[in-house]
């Protein structure tokens, strides 16, 4: 699987290399520097990886002229004063659980998918002088580690922050997630360590099968010292057969009725297992909503069919952990790295646009039925209230109870302040 590496390239490349373990270093992440207090044990973040249309789903302007305001309309939520768009009508009913943040943004017309590093780190991004920032689950590895029986940080698809396709974050692959992937992704994403294709959870059981693909990926390493790193894979084959884990990612056991409320679809399995992987105590869940929210072209055919699928998964999400009291505890959050722009191109679609968008945040201390900001009448730019991306990731790290202003240091020893600015909190977001 690897070509001859040296021992620096196979820290890089993420470790042992299968089953996209956070081994063998978060094991020795689990003597972190206490926590604040925190009003936020847990994660999940629904990535919607393209940049999904505010104008048609959190950001409606009826009044706007047609190549602005779209095909769709707006809808009253079980609050009074919110409106969401049409396509969402399970979310409309439950806005009293979440809050909109309309008013965060890059702060830039041109923006590219690159975003999505500002928005899963809190911290801006510039090419060639940035460090590749840790993205939230990292942190979380790194200072709140998980008990021995459950991973800390669970990834279903690639992490699209564009920081692991240039380069491994600063922390290191010690700090990287359990990574599953479909067996017919061809992923680019550099310092992950996914589980081998065609591997199912029940081979984790064979101790032999596993050692032989390990022993594989390890071949063409030119380090003795590779061969210290034992005690670790034998923790990490013990941590993937964890019944605690394996149970959880068993979403079969959930009655049908269930599985149907979130769809029946790979997004809404996604979205049901990370809820029963923090129901198990796994602090940091992150899904990957596998379809492109790119939409250049025919953007309101796209919504048609992607919206009622992400309305169905995040509704019945909220749902469940608000009947449980677990919401209290999780932070739910569902984002992409950008807008798009107000105007409606020639193919029918909407371009990259940077300068706001608009976030849904619910649990973990965050207020329910509350709109933070305002945009312009063509959802355009901000009137009100505006909050750049590293206010957003302030506030998910107080929440989290992790100082944000602490310093971190990198494999190199280079010492770096979580989030690198001085901005403010969303306090108006905080319950």
């Amino acid at each position: 699987m690897f070509p001859s590496q040296s021992r620096r390239d196979f820290f890089f490349a993420g470790g042992t290399g299968i089953f996209g373990l956070t081994m063998p270093g978060l094991l020795k992440a689990r003597a972190a520097a206490p926590a604040k207090k925190a009003k936020a044990d847990h994660v999940i973040v629904v990535w919607l990886g393209g940049g999904p249309p505010h104008q048609d789903m959190f950001d409606l302007k009826p009044n706007a002229p047609a190549e602005i305001r779209g095909e769709y309309k707006p809808i009253d939520t079980n609050v009074p004063g919110i409106q969401i768009g049409e396509l969402l009508p399970r979310l409309a009913k439950n806005a009293d659980k979440y809050t909109i943040l309309r008013s965060v943004g890059i702060n830039s017309e041109k923006w590219e998918h690159g975003g999505g590093q500002y928005w899963l780190t809190g911290n801006p991004r510039k090419t060639g002088v940035t460090p590749a920032y840790p993205m939230y689950g990292n942190v979380v590895a790194k200072l709140r580690p998980a008990p021995k029986d459950v991973p800390t940080f669970v990834a279903f698809g690639d992490i699209d922050n564009h920081a692991y396709g240039l380069k491994q974050n600063y922390l290191g692959p010690t700090v990287d997630p359990i990574v599953f992937q479909p067996d017919d992704a061809k992923s680019e994403v550099k310092g992950m360590l996914v589980p081998p294709v065609g591997l199912e959870l029940s081979a984790f059981d064979r101790r032999e099968t596993l050692r032989q693909s390990l022993d594989t990926q390890l071949r063409g390493l030119d380090d003795p010292l590779v061969g210290g790193m034992d005690k670790f894979q034998q923790t990490a084959f013990d941590l993937l057969r964890s019944p605690k884990l394996r149970t959880a990612l068993e979403i079969e056991r959930e009655p049908i009725k269930v599985a149907e409320r979130y769809g029946k679809n790979s997004h809404g399995k996604r979205v049901l297992a990370a809820r029963r992987l923090v129901e198990a105590g796994v602090p940091f869940v992150y899904t990957h909503f596998e379809s492109n929210w790119d939409h250049h072209g025919q953007n309101f055919r796209a919504c048609k069919d992607k919206l009622p699928v992400l309305d169905k998964a995040v509704a019945s999400l909220l749902e469940d952990l608000s009947a449980t009291g677990m919401l209290e505890r999780t932070i739910v959050m569902v984002l992409g790295e950008m807008g798009r722009t107000p105007k409606i191109n020639k193919d029918a679609g909407r371009d990259h646009w940077g300068t706001c968008q608009s976030v849904l945040v619910a649990g973990g201390g965050f207020a329910g039925g509350t709109v933070v900001g305002a945009t312009d009448k063509h959802a355009a730019y901000v009137v009100d209230k505006y909050y750049p991306v590293e206010s957003f990731g302030r506030t998910i790290y107080h929440q989290l109870g992790i100082d944000p202003d602490q310093t971190l240091y990198a494999l190199d020893n280079r010492p770096h302040r979580l989030i690198g600015e001085d901005t403010p909190l969303i306090k108006e977001a905080i319950a």
